[in-house]
């Protein structure tokens, strides 16, 4: 059949290509238009850099009267009562003792480990331990004279601490110690530490007996290790962790349970069983377990699906499962369940339910169930209370058998306030602290120190049965063990004796009894590695800004103002601060200071250039310089890497090139050092996912480089392009 042009159908065919060419053009103007409005919002958000304060010069800090070597041993913590009398004692060389029960419940080994000397039964004895019932259980006497030494304790752990104290003034004294009389009890029941072995970080043994042994020569006697997905080797799950975690097995925790008991540390296991759940919920297996299945954007940024659906009968019964495999391996009659941070309960799958009953009443609920099987187990549960203080109608509700944990890890936390309502109730708890080593790399001392003594303060004022002192692992978990030395000290310091902490010779003791510097210098030093973040821009909240830049990237200045202040928004709805509180702490971010990157390295560089100077005398003095010069280097990645976030719009392009070149050199330093420093210490597992965000930044200089590489011409479309998507960016993150 022939082909008939009908007229009609080429006059239809015309329009719909009209309307075609048109709508193309209407699109194509909106886009031009809106790229426009996008470019010019740019040019209106955007904050050009404030001058930098001139260039400083400095030296090392001296923190306390530093004491001579060979004068007044330093002892920490520090005793209550020290009378020193006229007279030495010559130590022996070895340790002739005797003790008047026959078992003072301290072995042989102890007694070696902790005198510094070994074991003889030849002469007469010149150490005698001694119980005293007018002691307290873990209070002593230590009485050296010229004829020998007296141990006296109300306990088997007062006789330990008394010879942990022994031990250190030995030490000091070079064969020959002065005369005197100590008596000494602690302010607090429980001093204890929890170890975060799950931020990619697992200990080796070695390195958790070494752990171990640090703790009790500063007299803690109770130690967790935070567990969360399969960091602990879960016999019943083996599958989910076998092939890619290197975890402690329940064998391990054995031994080194025997071992704390031996130091009279109590190990209490401890699981997270709530929050915190994301290892879980990423697998087949137990993805449909979540709250929310899709995932929810905590503060309106960070993906999250870590919360266990409480209304699910099963998430109970993986729970339980869990708290089967891990139980058996321990000792102590606690187990510490965490249940902290649910982010998403009531969010999704249980939406309905949180708006009908309450979110309060969703979570105690499942805190019921969890604590009867615990108990029903021979444990008595303990938890974090960040949603007890939220929601403060449940208290009434809480097993009388649990013990609170109030954590807060900012020298302004309501330690006080949160403490009494605990007491008020009538329910035991503990207060917890932190390190402030985690997302700082060397520490944050200044706030640690305020955050301790806050914390211990309100714990003495409204009977706390003690201090955990946190030490976590977030973002890669780059804190090197050396950084927590000194904060473990200082809550050691304080919980025991609260009244010594406006006059402690922390960093004195820290040179002689933990670094063994006969320089003298490592204590000053390494409390001052963690004062760098006085030049950034403000006290950022849990960690510094260099180490947020990590989190960024090579990020556009506008995105990333934009996400600073969606954090702040959203920050103190994570704290529970009251308004009063949070108006208070939101103004150290009204007027920023510039971010002073050159005060930052030159700062650090002095101190790394310290380190050569010390001579400590330890097995891994020289794994603790090298772990300490590649945390300055850390920080001058990030610093680096913060000043090209800031500056770059106002570099040339000459000069970002330089700087690139030193981000992606540093890069390769960090991350090789890194490499080799993790595994003089930890396991393999989790070492890569440590490392992700340095080699992120790296991609990023390395794209960046690129850019910076091209003609003029085409460095500047890119960069426009740039600042279009960085603008319509900052704008979705302010509006969600």
């Amino acid at each position: 059949m022939p082909v008939v042009n009908n007229p009609e159908n080429t006059g239809n065919m015309e329009t719909f290509f009209l309307v075609i060419k048109y709508a193309a053009a209407g699109i194509l103007l909106l886009v031009i238009v809106a790229a426009v409005i996008l470019a010019i919002s740019y040019n209106s958000m955007y904050k050009p850099p404030p001058p930098l304060p001139g260039e400083k010069t400095f030296s090392p800090s001296i923190d306390d009267q530093t004491v001579e070597q060979g004068k007044f041993p330093v002892i920490m913590p520090v005793p209550k009562e020290l009378e020193v009398m006229t007279g030495s004692f010559r130590v022996p060389d070895a340790v002739n003792y005797v003790s008047e029960t026959g078992n003072n419940g301290i072995g042989d080994e102890m007694i070696e480990r902790f005198s510094g000397l070994p074991l003889t039964v030849t002469g007469s004895p010149w150490l005698r331990f001694i119980r005293d019932g007018r002691l307290p259980e873990q209070g002593y006497s230590l009485i050296i004279g010229a004829g020998g030494i007296d141990i006296e304790g109300g306990g088997n752990a007062g006789l330990f601490y008394g010879l942990v104290t022994l031990g250190q003034i030995i030490d000091q004294s070079e064969g020959n110690i002065p005369a005197m009389k100590i008596t000494d009890w602690p302010d607090m029941e429980t001093r204890g530490v929890m170890l975060d072995i799950s931020r990619d970080k697992v200990p080796s043994m070695e390195t958790l007996y070494g752990i171990v042994d640090f703790l009790a020569s500063m007299k803690y006697n109770h130690l967790q290790l935070y567990v969360e997905g399969f960091s602990f080797a879960y016999e019943s799950f083996r599958e989910l962790w076998e092939d890619t975690e290197t975890p402690v097995t329940g064998e391990e925790m054995k031994l080194l349970d025997r071992y704390c008991a031996e130091r009279f540390i109590d190990l209490v296991p401890n699981q997270n069983s709530l929050g915190h759940m994301s290892a879980w919920l990423e697998t087949e297996r137990f993805s449909d377990l979540a709250e929310c299945p899709g995932g929810y954007k905590l503060m309106g940024l960070i993906d999250m699906k870590s919360t266990l659906n409480v209304s699910d009968k099963r998430s109970m019964e993986l729970v339980r499962q869990m708290t089967d495999d891990m139980l058996p391996w321990f000792s102590s009659g606690y187990f510490n369940a965490n249940l902290d941070e649910p982010f998403e309960l009531g969010k999704c799958k249980n939406r309905k339910l949180a708006e009908e009953k309450g979110v309060g009443r969703l979570y105690i609920d499942f805190v019921k169930e969890l604590e009867s099987f615990i108990r029903s187990k021979g444990k008595r549960m303990m938890m974090w209370g960040d949603i007890v203080t939220r929601h403060p109608e449940i208290i009434p509700q809480i097993p009388e058998d649990v013990v609170m944990i109030e954590w807060g890890y900012e020298s302004v936390h309501p330690f006080e306030q949160n403490c009494r309502r605990y007491h008020e109730a009538g329910l035991d708890f503990m207060v917890a602290p932190g390190t402030s080593s985690w997302t700082s790399i060397t520490g944050r001392t200044s706030n640690m120190m305020e955050n301790i003594s806050n914390a211990v303060g309100s714990g003495l004022k409204y009977d706390a049965m003690g201090m955990l002192l946190t030490d976590w692992g977030d973002m890669g978990h780059w804190q090197y063990w050396p950084v927590s030395y000194a904060p473990l000290a200082y809550g050691a310091a304080l919980s025991w004796n609260y009244d010594s902490r406006d006059d402690l010779p922390l960093a004195e003791f820290l040179n002689r009894s933990v670094f063994a510097d006969r320089a003298g210098i490592m204590g000053s030093l390494v409390l001052d590695m963690g004062r760098y973040n006085r030049f950034e821009e403000y006290e950022m909240l849990n960690m510094t800004t260099t180490m947020m830049t990590y989190m960024l990237g090579l990020t556009d200045k506008v995105m990333v103002d934009a996400i600073y202040a969606k954090m702040l928004e959203g920050v103190f709805d994570l704290t529970g601060y009251d308004e009063e509180l949070t108006s208070a702490v939101m103004k150290r971010f009204d007027e920023p200071a510039p971010y002073d990157y050159r005060s930052i390295i030159s700062y650090t560089e002095m101190l790394r250039n310290s380190l050569t100077e010390a001579d400590m005398d330890r097995a891994d003095a020289q794994l603790i310089k090298d772990e300490y010069t590649n945390a300055v280097n850390m920080i001058h990645l990030g610093a680096r890497a913060r000043q090209y976030m800031i500056y770059r719009r106002e570099n040339s392009a000459a000069g970002n090139i330089v700087l690139l070149e030193q981000i992606l050199d540093l890069a390769d330093e960090v991350e090789r050092e890194h490499r080799r420093l993790w595994l003089a210490r930890n396991r393999e597992g989790g070492l890569e996912r440590s490392l992700s965000l340095i080699i992120q930044l790296r991609k990023h200089a390395e794209r960046d480089l690129k850019i910076m590489r091209r003609s003029r011409l085409e460095r500047s479309v890119i960069m426009t392009g740039e600042k279009i998507a960085a603008a319509a960016a900052a704008i979705y993150i302010r509006t969600r």
